[in-house]
């Protein structure tokens, strides 16, 4: 009895991925089983172990040792048939065969990881499939089971959008537990989002020109939470359209010699460092609401519902200022939200010429391979001046 672990690229590819197959043999006789899936960029051919570059490297490469070690063992070597060599490590101890709980592992996961957006974004679908089926397996995930959880939300009166981002987050999750070899991939999403057809949202396009711009930083007359949230908006400005979760659990550590110093907590385990100047604007505003705090700039609470709480009513004041300063956003008009002022920022970066790689290096956006080979292409300098003339619309003055 022998057992082996490869990645098999004899059936070719899906989305430049390859399964990475247990392989059993035993007198002639030979049984298959997907584990994971790798790119061959990801997996090391002559140890057959997944790089530190995998997704799930840290997961994956345990997996595969401790397939090893019963791979060498004497009860293993003593079984006679492929059938029953293939149950000896199907039956490994910690798997996971209930959604709900694989579900709750990988909530926590992210939790740990700091990346709670998709902590949140996956219980909630979570939640609202238990509701739906209160007991399921992996092998109970059938296109049946999820079409007839689509008209059910359908009959709820959700909208296709909603519906949508359900099922994609179940089908991340489902997903995993297959990269994992928590269960067999029975192709249960493909064709079902066919008939969720969605118009494109026009807000991803609003944005602030120089006049709403403006008319914030010269607003008066507002209460004191919504000139808080007017400077906050302001802030994420200067600082290159940064989200707002970012600005919100800013660090002291993160300020140093007039730069601030990011890594956007969208981007998980992907993000990067990247800085910018500290405008004189910025830092006004930063000294404004700075906290008697070792680790944190903002007193704001430092949780998640804090922080689901803080945005919601930020929103809310929002709106309320642009409606009283008669603030429209472009090109069709809009609510203001933390997210605009990011979009606006990339926007007028957009008519003022500004290169676009200068721009993905000041607003940290996603880096392709080439992007990281030549990291930190443009000198602070050339950065600077581009930052200055997108908030005012004017190259620095020189020092005379």
């Amino acid at each position: 009895m022998k057992a082996t672990i490869k990645l098999y690229t004899n059936d070719g590819s899906s989305k430049g991925l390859y399964p990475i197959k247990l392989i059993v043999t035993h007198q002639k006789r030979i049984k298959r089983k997907t584990i994971a899936y790798s790119s061959i960029d990801d997996w090391d051919s002559i140890h057959e172990l997944p790089k530190v570059t995998h997704d799930d490297f840290e997961d994956l490469y345990g997996l595969i040792m401790e397939y090893r070690k019963k791979a060498l063992s004497i009860k293993f070597k003593e079984l006679e048939t492929v059938a029953s060599g293939m149950a000896f490590f199907e039956g490994r101890k910690g798997i996971i065969t209930n959604f709900y709980l694989f579900a709750d592992q990988e909530i926590e996961r992210m939790n740990k990881l700091g990346r709670n957006g998709n902590a949140l974004a996956y219980k909630y679908a979570k939640d609202q499939l238990e509701k739906f089926a209160p007991e399921l397996n992996f092998t109970d995930i059938n296109r049946t089971l999820l079409e007839n959880f689509k008209q059910h939300k359908k009959e709820e009166g959700l909208k296709n959008t909603s519906i949508r981002t359900y099922l994609y987050e179940i089908r991340a999750i489902y997903n995993k537990a297959v990269r994992l070899g928590n269960c067999e991939d029975s192709r249960p999403f493909t064709g079902l989002f066919f008939d969720l057809p969605v118009r494109v949202r026009r807000n991803k396009n609003e944005y602030l020109d120089r006049e709403g711009i403006q008319k914030i930083i010269n607003a008066k007359g507002l209460s004191k939470e919504q000139q808080m949230s007017v400077d906050l908006n302001l802030l994420q400005f200067y600082f290159c359209g940064t989200d707002l979760v970012d600005v919100y659990y800013l660090k002291k550590s993160q300020l140093v010699n007039g730069r601030a110093f990011f890594k956007r907590a969208k981007l998980g385990l992907r993000a990067y460092e990247f800085d910018m100047l500290v405008l004189p604007e910025a830092q006004e505003i930063i000294d404004k609401y700075r906290a008697d705090d070792e680790v944190y700039i903002f007193p704001w609470r430092k949780d998640e519902v804090g922080y689901k709480t803080f945005r919601s009513n930020h929103n809310r004041k929002l709106e309320r200022v642009r409606k009283k300063l008669k603030i429209e956003l472009m090109p069709k008009g809009g609510k203001l939200t933390s997210k605009v002022v990011r979009h606006s920022f990339a926007t007028l970066g957009k008519f003022a010429g500004v290169d676009p790689d200068i721009m993905r290096e000041l607003m940290g956006h996603e880096r392709n391979d080439i992007d990281t080979a030549y990291k930190d292409k443009f000198p602070s300098k050339i950065r600077d001046k581009a930052q200055h003339l997108i908030c005012f619309g004017r190259n620095p003055k020189k020092a005379s």
